[in-house]
């Protein structure tokens, strides 16, 4: 299901892997063809998918068609039953590899898995364990596995499997893809505030609503909210969702819907600065994203923000007052700066070249 940068990475990385392995994709089947239920994608629908998965792994094994040498990639470790890989393997004495990806999981509190944190506080270091290595975005999030799952013991050999990578990203397609279709106009940067995240608890824009109606800076701005959906919606906080819609009916904001990836690159060109209030992030595609169009970042200085910018405090707050000093601050800014913000993003150019080195030894 395209869903954010998973389209992508469908593309990307067996086109990456395949300059040292013959890749053979697995697909599972959906349930569904749109997210009905939940933020980012419909749980049924993905363990429905994985489970279709596994069932066609378990064949191959039963079929002999699995040897001594081939490696499995797994996108997402948070995969319920993906430690049968291995089990399966050893049965039949086959020595095989194992590798993945970590996005989240339990261990962070608003995390679609969090309400499995006690059986995931067990599960998820097996599923690293079951893995010959695991990739992760950030430093950020490595450290909270440690801490979270591995009672902050670095030196524990789970621990050893873990490989900051950073996610894959191509800066230069996500910009071609605004080139190919851009319009010049009399404004380039027509919006001044954007608000890139779903509005969901998490990502709290309660917290980012307050900021715009704790001055009058606002009514002189152009604030824009954004979804890939046809309907405006959050998944637990129709509250928040209610505050901008008022501020949609007041004039003081405006909501794109049903965007297309082009359309909504589109709007991160054309937005000065893009603001995160977020509580959970390990990575941080949304604000890559922006980055890679030129808009200004403005992030809260904690979880993987920071390394997003290179620790470049310009685009981090501490704080309410420091949020609107900033916000002053990068409005006012000169436009060749933007240079160095793509530039940021483009520092995770290459994500899947450094996976694939790390799976091939070379």
């Amino acid at each position: 299901m395209e869903e954010r940068y998973t389209g992508a990475w469908y593309r990307w990385l067996p086109e990456t892997f395949s300059k040292a392995f013959e890749v053979h994709v697995i697909d599972g089947v959906t349930l569904v063809d749109s997210v009905e239920e939940g933020a980012f994608l419909d749980i049924n629908s993905t363990l429905y998918y994985k489970a279709g998965q596994l069932a066609q792994v378990a064949r191959l094994f039963h079929e002999r068609r699995i040897h001594t040498g081939d490696v499995f990639w797994i996108s997402d470790i948070e995969f319920w039953g993906m430690e049968s890989i291995r089990y399966l393997a050893r049965l039949q004495g086959i020595d095989i590899g194992i590798y993945g990806f970590l996005h989240a999981g339990s261990y962070i509190d608003c995390d679609y898995m969090a309400p499995m944190a006690d059986i995931g506080e067990w599960m998820e270091p097996g599923w690293v364990a079951a893995c010959d290595k695991v990739f992760l975005g950030t430093e950020f999030h490595r450290d909270l596995f440690i801490r979270k799952r591995l009672g902050n013991c670095v030196y524990s050999p789970i621990a050893k499997k873990l490989v900051v990578t950073g996610n894959p990203w191509r800066t230069d397609e996500a910009r071609a893809v605004v080139d190919s279709c851009a319009m010049p106009l009399l404004n380039p940067r027509p919006h001044d505030i954007l608000f890139p995240h779903r509005p969901d608890k998490e990502k709290q824009p309660g917290v980012f609503v307050d900021l715009l109606l704790g001055t009058d800076y606002h009514k002189n701005m152009e604030v824009v909210f954004t979804t890939g959906r046809e309907q405006y919606r959050s998944t637990n906080d129709p509250d928040s969702v209610a505050r901008i819609m008022q501020l949609v009916g007041a004039g003081n904001a405006f909501i794109k819907t049903n965007l297309k990836p082009s359309q909504y690159y589109m709007t991160c060109r054309q937005s000065k600065v893009t603001v995160s209030t977020a509580l959970e992030e390990t990575f941080g595609y949304a604000m890559v994203e922006a980055m890679a169009q030129g808009s200004f970042p403005l992030m809260p200085n904690r979880l993987s923000y920071p390394e997003l910018v290179q620790g470049d405090h310009r685009f981090l707050y501490n704080d309410e007052a420091e949020f609107y000093l900033k916000l002053g601050y990068l409005h006012g800014l000169d436009d060749s700066v933007r240079e160095e913000v793509v530039d940021y993003a483009r520092a995770f150019d290459g994500a899947e070249d450094r996976i694939l080195k790390e799976m091939t030894g070379e």
